[in-house]
């Protein structure tokens, strides 16, 4: 393991309720869904240790006493030097305001950020290099539920399509960025959101670049990808 050296921070987007999936987990926050015994966090948390990112700022709104005591008790059994700290919205943010409201707070001005119900094995070195707002995409079977990326032969990012409910393969919006507080404060707003206000004009201003990564991805949001992220920590 190589620890990734780099001035950004490493912000993980987990103030979520969590509500389509929330019969299924019984009302936890999202990231602490069980898969066999523990929580999806704990599977998380040992793959960004495992990448090298040794410093970790969770932005929490849902449950998020719960959150802190599973990370209290992680560094306390992990054997690992990891910190953390955490920011509290009060009120929902949106991502980008959370996102915009953690920079402010901190006095950060380069980040990485992550959804923490995304599931994302690679791709973290280049984003934590990259010299301009980027954006990781990944192919998938089905790219219907996410919507697709389209990128230029420079991988540029060029649009954003809509969910088009079509079952074949595509490339996605992975859920990991590489942004500064300077493009978030120019929104000129405290509460919204980073895919409509923030990734859609960076796109249209052709100033977003896609890293491409062939990653296993999976994204929980639903109780059929969480099924499949079970299945897969069972083969691996």
């Amino acid at each position: 393991m190589h620890t990734i050296i780099s001035s950004k921070k490493f912000l993980i987007l987990a103030g979520g309720f969590g509500t389509r999936i929330a019969d299924t987990i019984g009302g936890l926050p999202k990231v602490l869904a069980p898969v066999h015994d523990k929580p999806f966090l704990f599977y998380q948390m040992n793959n960004w240790v495992s990448q090298g990112i040794q410093d970790f700022t969770f932005l929490l709104h849902y449950k998020a006493e719960l959150i802190i005591e599973f990370l209290e008790e992680y560094k306390q059994h992990s054997g690992t030097h990891i910190s953390y700290n955490f920011i509290l919205e009060e009120r929902p943010l949106g991502t980008g305001g959370a996102i915009l409201n953690a920079a402010v707070s901190c006095n950060i001005d380069s980040f990485v950020i992550i959804n923490a119900d995304t599931w994302i094995e690679s791709g973290f070195k280049e984003s934590f290099e990259a010299l301009t707002s980027s954006i990781l995409v990944t192919n998938v079977k089905n790219a219907s539920r996410f919507g697709r990326v389209n990128l230029d032969s420079d991988n540029l990012v060029l649009s954003f399509d809509e969910k088009d409910g079509l079952e074949t393969p595509g490339l996605i919006n992975a859920g990991l960025f590489s942004l500064t507080r300077q493009i978030l404060e120019s929104v000129q707003q405290t509460e919204f959101s980073l895919e409509l206000e923030v990734l859609e004009p960076l796109a249209k201003s052709q100033n977003l670049q896609g890293i491409i990564s062939n990653t296993n991805f999976f994204d929980i949001g639903v109780p059929d990808d969480l099924n499949l992220f079970i299945e897969y920590i069972l083969k691996t």
